[in-house]
């Protein structure tokens, strides 16, 4: 049997172990917004409403999707922990009208289908019913006091959030009904069963709502946590991973976003660098909560209790105290820097470092050491082309979000200083104004500082800070004795077939040397011959998205049983028939899957330590199944509350979202033959016609905020895989970009693994596939006929050489010559 889908329905060893490793990280991703003594609360009676009440949405739609074996609702974990609901009448009937849209959602891709529009099914979510309004006999009489209230909306891949439709913001119904929640019960838990950021205006409203909860989308276990941490059995200690506007309007442009814009074609990054709390502490813009922040049941203390600079390094000791008297916690220190305001202007602050503690029981302390690089606290100087640390003082901000912080540390600089010199890339084809620079003063807070203990003010010595130079020639590819041996028999038309895999076509038609049902792509099994295995692909971030049942026709046929994706359960039956088995008449093999927090909720935990072992636990299940590549973690800027893929992505700063995903990628690839791709690579920031759309964003703030994370993620911990997105950047796709692919991961960052398209991101209309390997995007995903022909007639013309073929294949090669099978 070409799979290792397991015959034993039962759970086993690992499937329990990664359920805990699921609740931990779950534990640590729910933010606690707002608490007016209404927690910790003891088990009783409860009313509880929302249509996430017991339709908890775990993630998000699309490639993103994990099908686990069960998920514990809000409800479920409520039960468990000793709660009596009170209002299982109006659950039951929400159940009915849920099944009602579903069935209604069903006929509607249906006819999509009919009509070959395949696009618009996948860009059409399922939008959960609100619910009916709820009356008095929901409302039990005996026990009015506490009510939770879970709003939950759903997002993914191929749509944006919107407006118009409520996905950012309350509805008439909801609203309508905590209204009389409020009038009942004293006491209202509002939960935010939501992927990113929601308007809580309306909460101000509603005083009897004394606590707020963000439970984001946690993933298999996420309603067991939630009812561990409202008991005060285990303690909040999430905190933001974004800024929360109080209003969509606050967010910078916000009507040029995506399909607000009226012209889809193109998106103009007139913000800059100032995005999320870089605009808000800029600007002045109060937000309704910062990025950082998150309540506990007890209270911290911190101090900075020792500074030194030695060269470019500045060595910190700090103590966190827990001052409170009952609860244990961890507090998360976070250390911010605000540069001088010289040559060219900055954001009031951006964030350099972090620190989570461990569990600190009442009184306790932990003091601890980090290392903050100063060559971070550069900006781009788009005219020189360099990273440059500007003369002047450099404030070290010390706080527990981004609004509440003190100044620590005075780095002094007498001189400008280089940093790296570049080239110059992605040159901008259309102007893009950015918005005029914030005027920021730090004087007043220097003079201030001049009383602070002598170790706050350090000098920095620009003869200790060296500059970094590129070679941005082509590299010799590097595959060993054996390989050559292999790569040069290799004709042209082989050549071809390497740099072109194959999708889930080939999963369906059983086109694989081996067979992962739910797999989302394969590189060539034609080469099978010449000793050259097949490497599949699979989804992710928040998991392994497989098929979690297949049926076992013989050694060279397998089908799926449960569908991948969630769109494909609704195409029609005569279609079904023929991709998928019925357990009925074959044997049935299992392929559970361990369903995750989301991108954000693991964001929001701000533990290296715990998402290394996330990391390691998809590791671990990849070596189960056989799967090769990973296709995650993803990691793009929340550049717009809106973006229908953010949950898949962790933050709007790019330092916390590259060492989330160093962290996630290093504990995957502990496991030999393990390769993690992050993605999307870059500047893939909204969903509307995200295959045409350009990005068009002027240098500085493409290396400052868009590319920072993904290099912090390649330096750090070294993933096989890169995945273009499907964008263009200033009217090139990514895919075709030269300046992306080469110059900026191979010359600058030394990326050496696999540059892949995303799924489908060829085509007449789109990339073109031979131009991708010319710009040194080596691999070609899913990979078409018109995709090979393509590049033969290209090569056949002399509009790509033979010698470029030849440096993609070599690197596809070296990594897939490790698989096992």
């Amino acid at each position: 049997m070409n799979t290792k889908a397991r015959f034993e329905e039962d759970k086993n060893f690992r499937e329990k172990k990664h359920e805990e490793l699921s609740y931990q990280a779950a534990l640590e991703g729910i933010v606690l917004l707002k608490n007016e003594d209404i927690l910790p609360v003891k088990p009783g009676k409860v009313a509880l409403f929302g249509a996430g009440a017991n339709r908890t949405i775990k993630g998000g739609s699309g490639s993103g999707e994990v099908n686990d074996r069960h998920s514990i609702s809000i409800m479920e974990g409520l039960i468990d922990k000793g709660f009596e609901i009170t209002s299982t009448d109006w659950i039951e009937d929400y159940e009915r009208e849920y099944e009602e849209e579903r069935k209604s959602y069903k006929e509607r891709l249906q006819e999509y289908f009919k009509r070959r529009k395949f696009q618009e099914m996948l860009e059409l979510p399922f939008r959960y019913p609100y619910g009916r309004r709820i009356e008095k006999r929901d409302l039990d009489e005996k026990d009015g006091k506490l009510c939770i209230y879970v709003i939950s909306r759903q997002s993914g891949e191929g749509s944006d959030r919107r407006i118009q439709k409520n996905d950012f913001s309350i509805s008439k119904q909801e609203h309508e009904n905590i209204g009389i929640c409020a009038r009942f019960y004293s006491d209202i838990l509002l939960v935010v069963n939501v992927g990113g950021a929601f308007d809580l205006r309306f909460t101000e409203q509603i005083p009897e709502i004394k606590g707020i909860v963000f439970f984001a989308q946690q993933g298999s276990q996420g309603g067991r946590a939630l009812g561990d941490l409202i008991t005060g059995e285990k303690n909040f200690s999430a905190k933001l991973s974004d800024t929360w506007y109080k209003r969509y309007e606050d967010v910078p442009f916000h009507n040029e976003y995506s399909y607000m814009r009226g012209n889809s074609m193109n998106a103009f990054y007139e913000e800059g660098i100032y995005v999320g709390y870089r605009y808000c502490d800029s600007y002045n813009i109060n937000p309704q909560y910062p990025f950082g922040f998150g309540m506990s049941y007890t209270d911290f203390q911190w101090q900075l209790i020792e500074a030194k600079v030695y060269k470019t390094k500045l060595h910190l000791r700090c103590r966190v105290k827990n001052r409170g008297g009952v609860y244990p916690g961890k507090e998360i220190l976070q250390f911010y820097v605000s540069c001088p305001q010289v040559h060219i202007k900055k954001e009031y602050q951006k964030l350099v470092a972090f620190h989570k503690t461990s569990e600190l029981p009442p009184g306790k302390e932990e003091i601890f050491e980090l290392t903050v690089d100063i060559r971070c606290f550069s900006s781009y100087h788009e005219k020189e082309g360099a990273f440059i640390l500007d003369e002047g003082d450099y404030i070290l901000r010390v706080g527990n979000s981004s609004r509440n912080t003190v100044a620590g540390v005075v780095l002094s600089l007498c001189q400008q200083a280089f940093i790296s010199i570049h080239q110059n890339v992605c040159k901008t084809r259309s102007e893009v104004r950015e918005i005029k620079p914030a005027e920021i003063n730090y004087q007043e807070e220097l003079k201030k500082l001049k009383d602070a203990p002598e170790f706050s003010r350090l000098q920095l010595n620009p003869k200790d800070i060296s500059i970094d130079t590129f070679d941005y020639k082509t590299r010799d590819v590097s595959v060993g004795e054996e390989k050559k041996k292999i790569f040069d028999k290799l004709t042209v038309r082989e050549l071809v077939e390497l740099v072109v895999g194959a999708g889930m076509k080939a999963t369906l038609l059983n086109q694989n040397q081996f067979n992962v049902p739910g797999a989302a792509g394969y590189t060539t099994s034609k080469l099978k011959s010449k000793g050259i295995p097949n490497g599949v692909f699979t989804d992710g971030p928040a998991g392994l998205r497989l098929s979690k049942r297949v049926t076992i026709h013989s050694r060279k046929k397998i089908k799926m049983v449960d569908a991948p994706m969630e769109f494909l359960e609704y195409i029609p039956n005569f279609i079904k028939d023929r991709i998928f088995g019925n357990p009925k008449k074959h044997p049935v093999a299992y392929q559970f899957a361990t369903s995750f927090p989301v991108a954000t909720a693991l964001a929001q935990s701000w533990n290296e330590e715990l998402i290394e072992k996330v990391g390691e636990a998809i590791g671990v299940e990849m070596q189960e199944y056989n799967i090769d590549f990973w296709l995650g973690p993803a990691m793009n800027i929340h550049r717009n509350p809106l973006c229908g893929r953010n949950f898949e992505y962790y933050s709007e700063d790019p330092y916390l979202t590259g060492k989330m995903a160093a962290a996630v990628i290093r504990g995957c690839q502990k496991h030999s033959g393990n390769k993690a791709t992050i993605k999307h690579f870059c500047v893939n920031n909204q969903e509307e016609n995200r295959n045409r759309v350009s990005s068009n964003i002027n240098e500085r703030a493409l290396r400052e905020i868009y590319l920072r994370g993904f290099e912090i993620a390649i330096k750090e911990s070294k993933p096989k895989g890169v995945m273009t997105s499907y964008n263009r950047i200033n009217g090139t796709y990514t895919a075709n970009s030269y300046d992306l692919c080469t110059k900026i991961l191979r010359n600058e960052w030394g990326f050496e693994g696999i540059v892949m398209t995303d799924w489908y991101a060829t085509g007449k209309k789109f990339a073109d596939p031979a131009q991708c390997i010319k710009a040194g995007n080596d691999l070609i995903m899913p990979g078409q006929k018109s995709d090979k022909k393509r590049i033969l007639r290209s090569l056949k013309k002399k509009d790509l050489e033979l010698k470029d073929l030849q440096h993609s294949a070599q690197i596809i090669l070296r990594e897939i010559m490790d698989i096992k099978r």
